[in-house]
């Protein structure tokens, strides 16, 4: 049919595929008219799992028509087929339906555009450097006979992968590429054709009439929801088959998680589920099994977090602490926070002082000389509590000096900054003072280990997303600092640290676990929503209430952070180092 060479496109600097049609094509009288109609066709289709076509045209000194199209740098599946029959070797099950479902998704993007591929199989299918599934000649059986035929009388396709309409002449509609990916599926999972023989001929009567040899009898360990899903793809009827690419990829995409779950468990699930027989699966919309209905791997319960709010607590620290400002029994300075030097990094338990007694909101110390002196205005309710505190020990804080000047470090300038201007209205000696020295910091209480992805077989995991698909997720932190922070603290995406991570960021335990399938950094909050509120105050050791994070994740399966920010609020003072969420994405193409 043709012959594919590998261009270089000087203008663009890049390189790209020129599959040149045989000249005999053109003898045709109506080649022209097809070809020029399909290759149209063909360039409309803009889907990452298709080869994208650049031009065409025709080459009057050589007679031939040509087509430029995308250059796919890796092998066919074809070729990767062969290579593992060499070694004896299959696909791992979640690769191979994760192929398929690519392909899947590719099919019913074209067919809603009423593009039929109709010559469906491996040699159409390349997979590139990173991984991605490209389904290619799209059109081109329709390009070299309007009457499926050709110059030589042979029918166009493949009778490996032909489905039995095609076999007896008829044209084939969408359900036939379902067929011809079905046997693809069979090929991948089982190692060998469903269907063989010594001429093409044999192969279509076959496909016709004979019955499916079941891919459990070959493979005993298939799950047997797989082989259900393999059955009915592979229906003689087309009415008995899925009737859309799309149905086909989704009831791949639920066999997805549990041959994830079967590779993780090395490879047996306990208690499958009675295999259906083949009749059943080709003659009836056999339903597949619903995720939920899978073994899944149990996860360590976790209370949900609950928020407690002080309203009459919060009043009365506010009256104590009012009181305290005007009767300024000693205005000697503030107590510094104690900082514990062993403190573990994302300890709950607060450090408790030797001698001290803490009251939310009232710091009393166990030396009656020198008592932490808090002072209060009518926009902010700030508290400074000396006895007890918790840091994570994952980067350096400066601690503020008992000194009137606050700490030169870049957060004490700007709470230092943002607490003046706050308290302009009202100046009182120590109020800058104790404010500059409120030690800014927070742990978090969940969602555990937010800086790294779920593994695949976390089932229930929601940083477990199916790519392209809505997801959420409830984040809660504990107030660590020797403040209070009022109502309207924000979780803001920071671009800059998230595109370019400096030392703040530590990427290293994504690293670890991902490899080569960490993507680059993005914000994957639904619609790119870049500030997420806590609507409530939230007192020392306190935890926030639950912060919903709602996000969709990527079309391409893997690992993806993003950096975020804790502000305090109606400021630009950041509340502790950055936090990293991380989520991963599974069956995109």
């Amino acid at each position: 049919m043709a012959e594919v060479y590998r261009g270089y496109h000087a203008a663009l600097d890049r390189y790209v595929a020129i599959k040149l049609l045989h000249p005999f094509l053109a003898d045709d009288p109506e080649f022209k008219e097809r070809f020029e109609r399909e290759a149209r066709n063909v360039a409309r289709l803009k889907h990452p799992n298709i080869v994208q076509v650049y031009d065409f045209e025709y080459d009057a000194k050589g007679e031939s028509y040509y087509m430029v199209m995308e250059y796919i740098n890796g092998p066919t599946l074809k070729d990767r087929l062969f290579d593992l029959g060499l070694s004896g070797d299959r696909l791992p099950l979640a690769e191979a339906l994760r192929i398929v479902k690519a392909a899947a998704r590719a099919l019913a993007y074209a067919h809603e555009r009423g593009m039929i591929h109709r010559d469906v199989k491996p040699a159409n299918l390349m997979l590139d450097d990173d991984g991605r599934v490209v389904l290619t000649d799209f059109g081109i059986a329709k390009i070299l006979t309007g009457a499926h035929v050709t110059s030589s009388g042979g029918m166009v396709g493949t009778p490996a992968y032909m489905s039995p309409e095609q076999g007896l002449g008829e044209a084939g509609d969408e359900r036939s590429d379902i067929y011809s990916l079905g046997v693809i599926l069979y090929q991948l999972v089982t190692g060998r054709l469903p269907y063989d023989a010594a001429t093409p001929l044999a192969i279509i009567l076959k496909h016709v009439n004979e019955p499916l040899p079941r891919p459990r009898e070959i493979v005993p360990d298939i799950p047997a929801e797989l082989e259900a899903v393999i059955c009915k793809a592979l229906a003689k009827a087309p009415e008995a088959r899925y009737q859309s690419a799309q149905e086909f990829a989704e009831a791949l995409e639920a066999l997805e998680v549990s041959a994830l779950l079967l590779e993780a468990a090395g490879g047996a699930v306990a208690s499958p589920p009675p295999a259906p027989t083949v009749s059943q699966a080709q003659n009836a919309n056999t339903p597949i099994l619903p995720l939920e209905k899978l073994p899944q791997a149990q996860l360590p319960s976790a209370g949900r977090p609950f928020v407690r709010v002080l309203v009459v607590a919060g009043l009365t620290m506010l009256l104590v602490l009012v009181a305290v400002a005007f009767l300024g029994r000693d205005r000697s300075g503030t107590v510094p926070p104690t900082r514990r030097p062993d403190a573990a990094v994302g300890t709950q338990t607060p450090a408790i002082v030797a001698g001290a007694v803490s009251t939310p909101g009232l710091a009393v110390s166990a030396t009656p000389e020198r008592t932490a002196t808090p002072v209060a205005t009518a926009t902010i309710t700030p508290t400074a509590s000396p006895t007890y505190t918790v840091f994570p020990t994952e980067t350096p804080t400066l601690t503020p000096s008992p000194s009137p000047t606050p700490s030169p470090d870049l957060t004490g300038t700007a709470a230092f900054l943002f607490f003046e201007r706050q308290t302009a209205a009202t100046p009182t000696p120590n109020m800058t003072k104790t404010l500059a020295a409120c030690h800014l910091e927070y742990i978090v209480v969940a969602p555990d280990r937010h800086n790294v992805p779920p593994p695949v077989t976390d089932v229930n995991n929601p940083r477990l997303v199916r790519a392209n698909t809505d997801f959420s997720f409830e984040i809660v932190l504990q107030n660590t600092s020797t403040c209070a922070w009022p109502a309207g603290a924000r979780l803001s995406f920071n671009p800059d640290l998230t595109e370019n991570p400096d030392r703040s960021v530590d990427l290293t335990p994504l690293t670890d676990v991902c490899g080569a399938n960490l993507r680059p950094g993005l914000n994957f909050a639904r619609q790119q929503q870049s500030n997420f509120f806590i609507k409530e105050p939230v007192g020392i050791t306190e935890n926030s209430p639950a912060i919903v994070f709602t996000g969709t994740a990527p079309r391409l399966f893997g690992c993806y952070y993003g950096v975020w920010e804790l502000f305090y609020p109606e400021s630009d003072v950041r509340i502790g180092r950055p936090l990293v969420l991380a989520i991963r994405a599974w069956g995109g193409g």
